[in-house]
């Protein structure tokens, strides 16, 4: 259990390098740089309409490695921030730039970044991307441009399918596998088979012709999120408030599908929810966490013994249609709200019924999209915004659309690539 008596310390930030709209950045009243070695180049996106939005982070993701942020912004450009060794050591703020960025055309639905990701060796260090209405893509922060593609093609209209959901299949010796959420399926793709099609498509509901399914279950709507178990047990959620379980690593039977829904009567917003957005597995495999979007909890489903819904998470201050994703790191779990706070609940798997926030502290002036522990368990990344449409008014807080690095008080020396002790 960690012991937070006070805040972590900032030691690093973007400030408000991204606090404009989208309108603006096009305009380059701000620009991404590429730095590589010791020369730095100014980078322009490719030219976009003009738009009014906030320049909001959407999400933030640690690489395996530990040594690279990626995030997703309402620009549609994917950033990747290496951070430097020295980045716990250091006495003054590092203000934190993106290495590498990637302009999509369209929205990303989903990112997921390669379970074997090593910035030492560049053959693996990779991400895949889900662009609104085009291939699926597998993008490297050494490489201009596109390395590969693997189209999900609808075989009514021939018009491409944008998961909405990415997961590698960390699970056995499948590494170079991928799982695909869409509309009531789940697809496998090869990172090795460029262009071509799935490996295999699941209907999560039942077919036309065969009225029995994975033992006569299913469930229907767009697969938001996927999860895999230690013990190979695939968990794919929907937007229609639907958990399915898969097992032999996403490719067997299924074990199980039910409705996450309100408890009748509950007057403490147990279960209430607006859609799965993130599912996360305890470290031991017997717990399940599903984040809605909409709702001010989080459940803890024990999934391996009753099947039933163990404790709830309150006070999450997550009443938003934003995805504001979260991670557990040990027994804890780690959650940003729309009021820039951070909270921990500890214990994860240890309590029933309804559990309070162990912690917080204050981490942004805007919503916290993104709360995301380093693999060592020691640093913390945060980062935030939201859709502000326009120029705020005077009444109006400012912007806060940034990335921050977080310590904790332990010495910590340095951050080395790799770190994970």
């Amino acid at each position: 259990m960690r012991d937070l008596k006070e805040p972590p310390r900032l030691v690093g930030s973007t400030g408000g390098l991204y606090n404009g709209t989208v309108e603006a950045k096009n305009n380059n009243k701000y620009i991404d740089c590429f730095v590589e070695a010791n020369k730095e180049v100014a980078y322009h996106p490719e030219e976009e309409n003009a738009q009014q939005e906030s320049n909001y982070f959407k999400s933030a993701q640690w690489s395996a490695d530990g040594t690279t942020l990626l995030t997703s912004s309402a620009d549609n450009i994917l950033r990747t921030f290496i951070l430097p060794p020295d980045l716990l050591s250091a006495p003054n703020l590092h203000a934190l730039q993106p290495y590498t960025s990637h302009t999509l055309p369209s929205p990303a639905y989903a990112l997921a970044i390669y379970p074997s990701y090593d910035l030492s060796t560049p053959n693996v260090a990779l991400y895949l991307a889900s662009p609104s209405s085009l291939p699926i893509r597998l993008i490297s922060p050494f490489f201009p441009g596109i390395l590969a593609s693997y189209p999900l093609i609808n075989p009514t209209t021939e018009a491409f399918i944008a998961p909405y959901s990415l997961l590698f299949d960390a699970y056995g010796d499948n590494v170079n596998h991928f799982f695909a959420g869409s509309e009531s399926e789940i697809s496998i793709f090869d990172i090795n088979r460029n262009g071509e099609d799935p490996l295999s498509r699941m209907k999560t509901i039942p077919s036309r012709r065969k009225k029995i399914v994975g033992g006569g279950v299913g469930m229907k709507g767009i697969v938001s999120a996927l999860a895999m178990s230690p013990e190979g047990i695939l968990a794919a959620g929907t937007f229609g408030r639907w958990l399915g379980l898969y097992d032999s690593g996403g490719r067997g039977g299924t074990t199980g599908v039910f409705e996450v829904g309100k408890l009748d009567n509950d007057e403490d917003g147990i279960g209430d929810g607006a859609g799965i957005t993130q599912l996360l597995w305890s470290t031991c495999g017997r717990y399940l966490c599903i984040v809605e979007r909409g709702s001010e909890g989080i459940g803890v489903w024990d999934i391996r013994s009753t099947g039933k819904r163990l404790s709830w998470l309150r006070g999450r201050k997550a009443k938003t249609m934003q995805r504001l994703s979260v991670d557990i790191m040990g027994s804890e779990l780690w959650s940003g709200g729309t009021d820039g706070v951070v909270r921990v609940w500890e214990g994860l798997g240890y309590h029933e019924g309804l559990i309070d926030a162990a912690y917080d502290f204050r981490a942004h002036e805007d919503a916290v999209s993104s709360a995301v522990m380093h693999p060592s368990g020691t640093v913390l990344a945060t980062c935030s915004g939201q859709r502000h449409l326009g120029d705020l008014g005077d009444d109006e807080p400012s912007r806060d659309n940034s990335l921050k690095v977080w310590a904790f008080d332990q010495d910590l020396g340095s951050l080395q690539p790799g770190d994970s002790t």
